[in-house]
Order: C-alpha cells, then sequence, then structure tokens
C-alpha cells in the first residue's frame, strides 16, 4: 500500500532506531512499514545527516538493522540538511510525523508557533515497547487517513 494521504516522516536514528531497548525484530518492522507505506515521504531528520553531509548509511551500518534493510533506507530516505535546529528542515507546509527522542525547548517552541507540537512523537529509548507504539501509530493514521 502506497500512502494516500501526503503526511511527511521525519526520522532519527539514535534513540530511534540504533541504541534502543525495543528488540530488533520491533524496530525492523517499524522501520519496513514505513519504506512500504511511506516510501515517497520519508526524510532523515538526524545529526547523521545535516550540513551538507550524509551519513545516514554508516550510522545504520552500526546498528543491528539488517544489511539488505540499511540498503534499502539508504536509497529510499530523503535527506534533510540543518544547521542548529532540526526543525529548520521541517515542511511545515505538510503534516507530518517526527520520530525523536530529544527534543530542544528550541525546537519544541518552534514547533508550538506552527501549531504542530502534536507532530512529535517522543522516543524513549530506554522503553521495549517503544517501537511497537510507534507503528501502531503510524499504522492507525494509515488506516483512518484511508478509508
Amino acid at each position: 500500500m502506497v500512502n494516500k494521504i501526503i503526511m511527511n516522516i521525519y526520522l532519527d536514528i539514535d534513540g530511534v532506531l540504533r541504541g534502543v531497548a525495543s528488540p530488533l525484530r520491533d524496530v525492523t518492522e517499524f522501520l519496513e512499514y514505513i519504506l512500504k507505506n511511506y516510501s515517497n515521504s520519508t526524510y532523515w531528520l538526524t545529526t547523521h545527516c545535516r550540513q551538507g553531509y550524509n551519513h545516514t548509511r554508516a550510522a545504520l551500518l552500526n546498528s543491528e538493522l539488517p544489511n539488505e534493510l540499511v540498503n534499502q533506507a539508504s536509497l529510499i530516505v530523503k535527506p534533510t540538511d540543518f544547521s542548529v535546529l532540526k526543525t529548520e528542515a521541517i515542511d511545515f507546509n505538510k503534516p507530518f510525523i517526527w520520530f525523536d527522542d530529544n527534543l530542544f525547548e528550541s525546537e519544541q517552541k518552534v514547533l508550538e508557533i506552527h501549531g504542530c507540537l502534536s507532530s512529535h512523537f517522543s522516543m524513549n529509548p530506554k522503553d521495549p515497547e517503544m517501537a511497537k507504539r510507534a507503528l501502531a501509530l503510524l499504522k492507525n493514521i494509515t488506516e483512518v487517513n484511508t478509508i
């Protein structure tokens, strides 16, 4: 299924896809779902991809994710670019979900100014159920918006 709604997905790597307590199978399922359903609207929003550099593939290769999935993500997920705040790279003209474990206060203020603080999904890397919760949220949004 290709997403029928125009919604961007923004993904951090550390604390979202690697370095997390969620089981590898759950993180893998989460990323596979995104790649399958949001292949045209998913972006890296991570310190591994900023100021003109994209080191996301190397960061993912240092995770436990299967190499085939890393290769697929490297081809599908688009890079962003920002200097200081990750919010510099967000397109506020489209609905989005931003999966990140560390929202700075200044980034929170930017989201509040744009009226989209609820578009940030706070990932807790110490919670073994976090990848399942993130996937459930995405499935719910996809289901509601494709009926």
